[in-house]
């Protein structure tokens, strides 16, 4: 007796945006898909905040009533909560693929249907890239425009090495987790989504659904503008973090998965969590907001130097951009 396999992967030959678009693939399962990742997220994330506040009492004893979004008097605690609930959703999103669009469980992160740790370590290096250029970019701009429309952040004194060790472990531990979620959801999920409708038939009679659908750019634009809305910037500050996200969705696309949104991700946000917390402003790590023009101007060449080293890099690596 023939049993239907559980999962069915993309043809041969899929781009990565058409992933989703499997034998299996039926109008309502992007949508039941997505509606159902909220809610295991909801859950999830839920439970994981009953249990860390049930086991911080059991341990630690009861705390004051939290303000703001704060839970934890420490903001070494709050701010490893939120990278737990955050890093969960990369599971998540994988289980979800796998139940509802019946493909395979990592079809999110690459068109080979894994993550390519090779290929994520080579765009470790375009990333280091990126930061140094930012640091130069952020320098030549202050010096350029006046104080108050400059891009610097404020300024802080070294805490020292005993008050530095236990968050910089947290962060070094949990970012990375944290920033590869945030990339399996906005540039991973978000972007097969959209791109699994489309017809297949090129002589059906919406050619230009067909057409726009199996472009990639919807699905980028969907998740590019869910991710900048996801933060709480404002102003030139949205600008730039909407442009970081189009540049890395291409990219996903380009290459054919994950690994290059996540290396640069993971090593922007190791930056920005770890500077606060070593000169003492550790309580800033949510603080979101607008910020000058500069902020876009300084970043517009960090990005396409990303783009073009990435790009040159996975054509000298050969990367596979089809399933």
């Amino acid at each position: 007796m023939n049993h239907e396999p559980r999962t069915v992967p993309a043809p041969e030959g899929t781009p990565y945006h058409r992933l989703a678009r499997t034998p299996k693939h039926a109008w309502w399962r992007p949508f039941a898909g997505t509606i159902l990742l909220g809610l295991f997220g909801f859950v999830l994330t839920s439970a994981v905040v009953v249990i860390w506040v049930i086991a911080h009492r059991a341990l630690a004893g009861p705390f004051p009533t939290p303000s703001g979004t704060d839970i934890f008097p420490s903001d070494t605690e709050n701010l490893a909560m939120t990278l737990v609930l955050l890093g969960i959703l990369t599971p998540l999103v994988g289980l979800v693929a796998w139940m509802v669009q019946r493909r395979p469980f990592w079809s999110v992160a690459s068109v080979l249907n894994r993550i390519r740790w090779r290929w994520l370590l080579w765009c470790c290096l375009p990333a280091f890239g990126y930061i140094a250029l930012s640091f130069a970019m952020g320098v030549l701009v202050d010096a350029v425009f006046p104080a108050e429309d400059s891009i610097g952040t404020a300024g802080g004194d070294w805490i020292g090495f005993g008050a530095f060790v236990v968050p910089a472990l947290v962060i070094l531990l949990l970012v990375p987790f944290q920033s590869a979620a945030e990339e399996f959801v906005f540039r991973g999920w978000l972007i097969q989504a959209v791109g699994a409708y489309g017809p297949d038939d090129p002589n059906g009679r919406a050619r230009w659904l067909r057409t726009l659908f199996r472009s990639p750019w919807p699905g980028i634009v969907v998740g590019a503008a869910a991710f900048a809305s996801a933060h709480g910037y404002l102003g030139w500050a949205m600008a730039d973090i909407l442009l970081f996200a189009v540049v890395v969705g291409w990219l996903t696309v380009r290459t054919g998965g994950l690994e290059a949104a996540i290396a640069l991700h993971v090593l922007n946000n190791l930056i920005a969590f770890l500077l606060p917390a070593a000169t003492g402003r550790g309580d800033q790590w949510d603080v979101q907001g607008s910020g000058p023009w500069t902020l876009l101007v300084a970043d517009i060449p960090c990005l396409a130097f990303y783009l073009i080293a990435v790009t040159w890099l996975a054509r000298r690596q050969e990367i596979r951009r089809l399933s």
